[in-house]
């Protein structure tokens, strides 16, 4: 690819388990991601991690020396440091000394490392499959992205990410884990250790038929690469299910100085890219052996498209489709969550010189309208309770770890009475935040009731303010007396919420 300069060059440093990755790019006119600069470093984090849960000094220090090379590769293409983002993943993730890492390379170079979640890890190699390949708007896909720690699996339909699960089956993992057995055992256990997660994977595609596979890693690059060296393949960016059973033989009938020497692998890739080929095919079996496209792209591509794109706004984007599917999946009704939707967005913009909550609050009291049904699925009674469930274990696409729990909390107080300030499940809420999540709930509720009779009756709201009291004018179709009664009901939080009185007129 060539240098462009359609946007400003920005850089993305990727900390996995099997190797350290740079990538400088910018935006080319069409909008589509131009590389002027790829660096690998074969720092094997993923060793440490999984064996002993921390770095050895001397992976610290072979990954702060890759640091300060990249650093100064980057002054050399002149990108500044505010726009360079560096993210690690699973290795990181485990690592109970990681912050000696960060800090070290902090101090360093000034660069600061980010230790991103799975959900996050797949948000943002999907955002680069999507953006390689538009032809998956027209199909249902299932993308594989293997890694050294683990593997993450989305699934596309029609080009919206319909769901995603981050598994701890990457090649480092097992490798550290199965090992050291002989090589005909060491497959055995492969195999059934995928065994023992296949529902896992079953379970995400959930009936969905799965018209092609996208497949991302090095390992799968260099799977597609040995189709075109030794089965006479057209191209390495696809492969057919035979194709990889195939490669698959001719890999485990080699050894590894054999797989060095004779297929000419680096030292290491030569030992991770059989529980790499493994977990592949016998994903594509479980799902009907579809053809492989491998578009060559990963994490770092990914995040760097999400940085030049302006990362909130594909993170929002992102959130708001993930929470379309998980509506669909728990049968929510669609039309009040729209209309519960509508009102608190309403609330949000127009109360703002009251409540001050930050712009971000609004995606999230966004979702909480959207959501805050699911836990219903589960069981009517109690739904509330169900829906905190529910929204703190499943993986969510475009906010924080952080976020997530507090969007899980308002979500669990849209209803019933608010938990004492010595509740434990506001454990870990300081003043602040406290008060913030006080101020998105009495929002929520507020927008419920507004619509109690589920006929979207209430069709605009007008809120002012008269000295320190909020006027709330609600106007639509009927006398809407019992929108304005559940409303009053919610009076007392909404004014402790925002310290002055509100009135509720119609």
């Amino acid at each position: 690819m060539t240098e462009t300069n359609s946007t400003p060059l920005h850089a993305v440093i990727d900390i996995g388990s099997n190797a350290i990755r740079l990538r400088i790019g910018a935006l080319g006119h069409t909008g589509k991601l131009d590389i002027i600069e790829a660096v690998r470093a074969p720092v094997r984090l993923g060793r440490d991690a999984f064996g002993r849960s921390r770095l050895e000094p001397a992976t610290i220090d072979q990954a702060v020396a890759t640091f300060r090379d990249f650093r100064q590769v980057l002054d050399r293409k002149g990108v500044p440091l505010k726009q360079v983002r560096a993210i690690a993943t699973s290795a990181m993730r485990e690592a109970g000394n990681r912050q000696e890492l960060v800090e070290r390379v902090r101090e360093a170079t000034g660069i600061a490392i980010e230790v991103i979640s799975g959900t996050e890890e797949a948000r943002l190699v999907s955002l680069a499959v999507r953006h390689t390949l538009p032809q998956l708007e027209k199909q249902n896909a299932l993308h594989i992205d293997i890694g050294g720690g683990s593997v993450e699996f989305v699934v596309l339909e029609k080009g919206q990410v319909t769901a995603l699960e981050s598994l701890k089956m990457g090649t480092v993992r097992l490798l550290s884990r199965f090992g050291d057995e002989d090589d005909r055992k060491f497959v055995r256990l492969l195999d059934e250790f995928f065994a023992a997660n296949a529902a896992k994977i079953r379970e995400l595609i959930d009936g969905t038929a799965i018209d092609i596979a996208v497949g991302t890693g090095g390992n799968i690059e260099a799977l597609g690469q040995l189709g075109r060296q030794l089965l006479d393949n057209d191209s390495p960016r696809r492969l057919k299910y035979g194709q990889l059973k195939e490669l698959g033989k001719i890999l485990d009938g080699l050894d590894y100085r054999e797989r060095v020497e004779k297929l000419q692998l680096r030292p290491d890739r030569a030992d991770v890219i059989i529980p790499a080929c493994h977990v592949l095919r016998q994903v594509l079996k479980l799902v009907g052996k579809p053809d492989l496209l491998i578009p060559g792209v990963g994490l770092a591509e990914g995040a760097l498209i999400d940085l030049l794109q302006r990362r909130r706004r594909n993170a929002h984007e992102d959130a708001l489709a993930w929470a379309g599917a998980v509506a669909r999946k728990y049968h929510v009704d669609r039309e009040h969550a729209e209309q519960v939707r509508r009102l608190a967005l309403q609330l949000f913009d127009q109360l703002t010189p009251v409540h001050e909550l930050p712009a971000r609050d609004r995606l999230l009291l966004e979702l909480a309208a959207l959501l805050h049904e699911i836990g219903i699925f589960v069981r009517p009674d109690g739904h509330h309770r169900h829906a905190h469930y529910l929204l703190g274990a499943m993986p969510m696409l475009g906010i924080s770890e952080d976020e997530q729990r507090l969007l899980a909390l308002v979500v669990r107080c849209q209803r019933k009475k608010l938990p004492a300030a010595d509740d434990p499940l506001l454990d870990g809420l300081g003043k602040k935040e406290r008060e913030r999540w006080l101020k998105l709930v009495a929002l929520l509720r507020l927008a419920i009731a507004l619509d109690k009779e589920r006929r979207g009756a209430v069709r605009e709201l007008h809120c002012h303010l008269d000295g320190k009291r909020i006027h709330l004018v609600c106007r639509g179709e009927g006398d809407l007396l019992l929108e304005r009664w559940a409303a009053l009901r919610q009076k007392e939080i909404a004014e402790a919420a925002f310290d002055r009185p509100i009135e509720i007129e119609i």
